[in-house]
């Protein structure tokens, strides 16, 4: 029995064409578990998920409402996306379960992800949120609450919001309680509610966390010997969109950073999953997969996807 977690890209959910209702996230949701469900049956698994597609619903829910019902915060609308989906899952899991007369029962954590208040992230805001402002409101929103906003040609402008580095996770103790207990914990949703720690407690922030990069740092933290990041590509590839396109299969961490180093992923994309699986080896894991979620039984079989072991780095 092997100690895994799991993360669920965007694409668990949410596939191109597809309609965000609730009921198409869920069927999404059970069509994923239905690969992992050998998985998760022989093995103690923490699932992490992303939260992009949800958590801005939620806010243009927010600004859609404003006149009648006063807005939450960005990091109070990071812990409603994390109820939403930890709901979709849930039933998604227990569907395929009680077909499969499986007994490993799920259980949602509300987790926060503790970032470092001197990050300079905060400083430097570079991640867009939310709907599109026309410029004359984008110059109220700034004059009015500070905002920081980027200007996408052909769109308007949007809120740009610090991606500070997760650096712990506040619900540590309880997440591993779970996966001794014999449960099915989903966890650190969307990167964790960012927080910083203050002398009287934790208090949110407004930031985004990359998801990859909490997802690895959850599984340091609970010490598991596999990270896996389920998303829409078979794995990392070199050269990715020229003739001499290659995939990465098994790879050593070493070979790996190197070809981080000479900008071989797109900071958009696999960029920060390669990072996270890095980060993953780098803290004493033993496998990192970065692969399919169409290939999930194989991948979490090593079987498919970029397979990073540890390396010298």
């Amino acid at each position: 029995m092997e100690r895994i977690v799991i993360a669920f890209g965007g694409n668990a959910l949410l596939r191109k064409g597809d309609d965000q209702t609730f009921e198409t996230q869920a069927d999404r949701a059970e069509q994923a578990f239905q690969k992992l469900a050998k998985v998760i049956e022989d093995n103690e698994v923490v699932i992490s998920h992303g939260n992009g597609p949800q958590v801005g619903s939620i806010l243009l829910q927010n600004e859609s409402a404003v006149r009648t019902v006063k807005p939450m915060p960005l990091h109070a609308c990071g812990a409603m996306s994390q109820g939403l989906i930890g709901e979709m899952l849930s039933n998604g899991w227990d569907r395929v379960r009680f077909r499969l007369g499986i007994s490993k029962e799920p259980s949602v954590l509300m987790t926060r992800s503790v970032v470092d208040p001197d990050d300079p992230a905060f400083s430097n805001p570079t991640k867009p949120i939310g709907p599109y402002y026309s410029s004359d409101e984008s110059a109220r929103l700034q004059r009015l609450k500070g905002w920081k906003m980027r200007e996408e040609p052909g769109k308007g402008f949007r809120r740009l919001v610090p991606s500070p580095i997760p650096v712990d996770i506040v619900e540590r103790n309880q997440i591993v309680s779970l996966l001794r207990e014999g449960f099915l914990p989903v966890a650190s949703g969307g990167g964790g509610i960012p927080v910083i720690k203050t002398p009287a407690g934790y208090t949110g922030v407004d930031a985004v966390i990359d998801k990859d990069l909490a997802s690895s740092l959850l599984a340091s933290i609970v010490e598991a010997t596999t990270f896996i990041i389920l998303t829409d590509v078979e794995g990392a590839k070199r050269n990715f969109g020229m003739e001499n396109e290659e995939l990465i299969g098994k790879v050593t961490a070493e070979r790996l950073q190197r070809d981080l180093d000479q900008g071989q992923f797109a900071s958009g994309s696999m960029g920060p999953k390669v990072r996270a699986a890095l980060e993953f080896i780098k803290r004493g894991g033993k496998k990192a997969i970065i692969g399919s979620l169409d290939n999930a039984t194989k991948v979490a079989e090593g079987k498919s996807g970029t397979i990073i072991e540890a390396g010298s780095l």
